[in-house]
């Protein structure tokens, strides 16, 4: 029976390098997802998959997509991966389809401490305003601003992504508990050639040709300080006004000051006291049930669990 797994996550684990140096770029694995073959073509049926309610889900389009790559003439692991599955606004609706589609499956879900992967989220997603109006779209938020708002609608917002336990417990009661998969983000940082043995067991190929592919690897990294200094400026001073536009060299001098920014070193995100108490509050209980309920040695990387 050909093997299928299905990787739905989490946020800010590294889930675009692997997709975009490993999963894509493998020869032993029929891979379907971000950065794939054929992506565009099809990454509308998958964003509907996460995004849609039924209303507006293509179904039939879905099921002759995976259809098709099930039905491939190959005894390579197929492997579907999207870590949007974690941030659905409809996890249940979507745990579903997943089951519909490959019911025989295996999860694997990539894990990381919420008191370094919300402050990594927020510099990379959270800091501009988005989706909004054109007028409005990507101006600075703070990140008390920011957070305030994720507590206010959480079932709506990130941070509703990074309850483990709730979400893991949907995929165990559908597919099994047997077959669920939990690496750590921080394994992968302090131990990549553990972590990769792990996935490549797991995902059913040769961890030496892995290994080599993700060695140097580091895709979507953090913006920089640099960048979020100027999103604070021009949100005070001449916000939606193309200042560059009538300047000499316009287009030149633009291209020198994105690249200058860009090339600065990760933005800081620190965490007050306040956050922190609010973060172990928001997680602590999910996270020990989450150790309990698949064996996890959480406390090894200080995930919140006072």
């Amino acid at each position: 029976m050909k093997k299928i797994v299905v990787h739905i996550g989490a946020n800010k684990t590294a889930s675009t390098t692997l997709q975009r140096c490993l999963f894509s770029q493998h020869d032993g694995l029929d891979y379907l997802g971000h950065d794939g073959q054929g992506f565009e073509r099809y990454g509308d049926l998958v964003t509907s998959l996460t995004n849609d309610d039924d209303l507006y889900f293509p179904r039939e389009r879905c099921v002759d997509l995976f259809e098709n790559y099930r039905n491939k003439n190959s005894r390579k692991t197929l492997l579907y991966s999207d870590e949007d599955i974690m941030t659905s606004h409809f996890p249940t609706v979507c745990a579903r389809r997943l089951y519909e589609f490959f019911p025989e499956a295996e999860i694997l879900i990539v894990v990381r401490n919420q008191m370094t992967a919300i402050p990594s989220y927020y510099a990379n997603h959270g800091v501009h305003l988005r989706p909004a109006p054109p007028s409005h779209f990507r101006r600075y938020v703070s990140l008390d601003d920011w957070m305030n708002y994720c507590q206010m609608f959480i079932s709506r917002s990130p941070l509703a992504g990074f309850f483990y336990n709730r979400i893991l417990c949907l995929y165990a009661e559908l597919f099994g508990k047997d077959r669920i998969h939990v690496l750590f983000f921080e394994e992968f940082v302090k131990d990549k050639r553990s972590f990769v043995d792990k996935l490549c067991q797991i995902i059913n190929i040769d961890s030496e040709s892995a290994m080599n592919l993700l060695a140097e690897a580091h895709e979507r990294k953090r913006r920089s300080g640099r960048e979020i200094e100027y999103l604070k400026f021009r949100n005070k001073f001449f916000w939606g006004v193309p200042v560059l536009k009538w300047a000499p060299g316009g287009d030149w001098l633009a291209k020198r000051i994105q690249s200058f920014l860009e090339s600065g070193s990760p933005a800081k995100v620190q965490l007050t006291d306040h956050w922190k108490e609010k973060i172990t509050e928001m997680y602590s209980e999910d996270n020990k049930k989450f150790a309990q309920n698949f064996s996890l040695d959480l406390k090894k990387y200080n995930y919140p669990m006072n």
